[in-house]
């Protein structure tokens, strides 16, 4: 008991992953086959996603080349999408793991060109089957990835097998906004969710009888 009180003290900081369904051709046939609400995650460091870190299109117009990206709910291919669904979780962690985290992204900003979008990884990842290749990564398996090795999380199977659906039910993850990626503000951060919780709440409650 005291190990888990103190465990909770020391995890001061908050990180914010960021799930989102844009309108994107792409995103639309991943959301046919998938059959879910989120197809691409990203993490950053401020509840309202201005700054968000992941591997996604390099350039706007375009789905390839794609690679190591710093994107923004304000620029880019989020930008076109204001009425796209999208979710943000918040996940306390430690300021050693905070700020490691948050070295790691930088360095790899810095030397971005030595990274790669994982073309394959979606489509063994539809299929459950892991494939991992060196500095190329996909949205949601880099996200994994990165919270595992800086023991943010821990996860039940390999990071390439992780879907951005999956990444939402990590332990340790809150919802604190789910809506439309245009009402993503600091009011609506919080509130959204209220109603959704209470009726989750519900049908476990109904389910439960």
């Amino acid at each position: 008991m005291t190990q888990i009180k103190l465990d909770s003290q020391l995890r001061k900081k908050e990180l914010y992953i960021f799930l989102v369904r844009t309108d994107s051709f792409f995103s639309r046939v991943i959301a046919l086959f998938t059959k879910t609400d989120y197809t691409h995650a990203s993490i950053g460091f401020d509840p309202c996603c201005n700054s968000l870190y992941s591997f996604a299109r390099i350039y706007t117009p375009l789905p390839i080349p794609a690679g190591f990206v710093k994107e923004s709910t304000k620029t880019g291919l989020l930008s076109l999408s204001p009425n796209a669904p999208c979710a943000v979780y918040r996940l306390y962690v430690t300021e050693q793991t905070y700020e490691d985290i948050s070295k790691e992204l930088q360095r790899m900003y810095l030397n971005k060109e030595k990274y790669g979008y994982n073309y394959l990884g979606p489509i063994c990842c539809f299929f459950g089957i892991p494939f991992k290749r060196k500095h190329h990564y996909f949205c949601s398996q880099f996200v994994a990835e990165l919270l595992e090795r800086h023991r943010a999380v821990t996860l039940s199977k390999p990071a390439s097998l992780y879907h951005p659906r999956d990444i939402g039910k990590l332990d340790g993850l809150k919802l604190i906004y789910e809506g439309r990626l245009s009402d993503l503000t600091p009011e609506s951060v919080g509130r959204s969710v209220k109603k959704s919780v209470q009726g989750r709440e519900l049908v476990r409650s109904e389910n439960a009888e």
